[in-house]
């Protein structure tokens, strides 16, 4: 930093610390704020790239339509700070602050928020390509038509958090919590789910096609009309699930847990459904044609108007299976 920079940072502490808070349209490239206490700021269109705000304390400014790209906002209190189309692309902000926060249409590409707070923060229509939120609490945030393509979301806390018609195609997602989050329509086309907990979450209409979710707790979700077709749901707990008119073409559900699922009309044609739990599962209509149902538990499911056409039901369980005809199987 040379003299005229330093001075001009000290310029603005000292006008600050004497009651200024207008700095709009500020240009300060590079500038060093670390540590510093600029609360209730306007720093709305402010030139600041590159610039140093470690441990800032910014609460409630205003920092809408800035440029931040690549500065350092890590450890910073951004609580209830606007950052309204603000630039923050490359930006770093580990273990920053932003309950609260409004984002919306932020440009955060390549963002660093590892280990950030988000909760109840805003970042509708939010562009988050390749974003770093590994482990941030996303508590009850709203992610509304976000672009989060190919971001790092694992082990991050979502509960409760807003993602309707949110892109997250390729994202990972590995062992995220996202119970009772809103999915509605959401794109997670190729998403790694590995583990994640998605319990009593809303994912009707949801793009799940080649997502794996391997071992993740799906209990209770609603996936009604969402894609799955070629997801990996291996060993994933789906039980009390409502999969009504779902797409599971070709899918994985070997060794999974659909008992007492609602699978309505649901498409499951050559899906591999070997050593599946599906009892008490209501099964009417569903499209079975060319699935392996081998060694899977049917013990009380309903399969009244089902497509068996080419099934594999070699040593399955049917038990009280009622079956396409409307028969009940008492034993097999």
């Amino acid at each position: 930093m040379n003299i005229t920079q330093l001075n001009q940072d000290k310029a603005l502490l000292t006008q600050y610390k004497a009651g200024e808070r207008n700095f709009q349209g500020l240009k300060l490239v590079k500038a060093d704020f670390s540590q510093a206490n600029l609360n209730s700021t306007n720093f709305k269109e402010a030139h600041l790239r590159g610039a140093n705000l470690t441990e800032v304390k910014l609460i409630s400014a205003n920092l809408s339509r800035a440029d931040l790209c690549q500065a350092n906002l890590s450890r910073a209190k951004l609580i209830e700070t606007t950052f309204s189309q603000t630039t923050l692309t490359e930006a770093i902000l580990i273990e920053a602050d932003l309950s609260g926060a409004i984002l919306g249409g932020a440009i955060l590409s390549k963002a660093d928020l590892t280990d950030a707070c988000l909760i109840g923060s805003s970042l509708i229509h939010a562009q988050l390509h390749k974003s770093k939120l590994k482990s941030a609490n996303l508590t009850g945030a709203i992610l509304t038509k976000a672009i989060l393509t190919q971001a790092n979301l694992r082990n991050a806390t979502l509960t409760r958090a807003i993602l309707s018609e949110a892109n997250l195609s390729r994202g990972n997602l590995k062992e995220a919590i996202l119970i009772r989050a809103y999915l509605h329509r959401v794109n997670l086309r190729g998403a790694n789910l590995q583990g994640a907990d998605l319990s009593l979450a809303d994912l009707r209409g949801a793009d799940l096609r080649e997502a794996n979710l391997k071992f993740a707790n799906l209990e209770g979700v609603n996936l009604s009309e969402a894609d799955l077709s070629f997801a990996n749901l291996s060993q994933a707990d789906v039980h009390g699930a409502e999969l009504k008119n779902t797409i599971l073409k070709q899918t994985k559900l070997i060794h999974a847990n659909l008992a007492g699922s609602n699978l309505l009309s649901a498409n499951l044609s050559n899906a591999n459904l070997s050593h599946a739990n599906l009892c008490q599962a209501g099964l009417l209509l569903t499209d079975l044609t060319g699935a392996n149902l081998s060694k899977a538990n049917l013990k009380g499911a309903n399969m009244i108007g089902a497509n068996l056409t080419q099934t594999n039901l070699l040593k399955a369980s049917l038990e009280q299976t009622i079956m396409p005809n409307g028969r009940k199987l008492k034993q097999i």
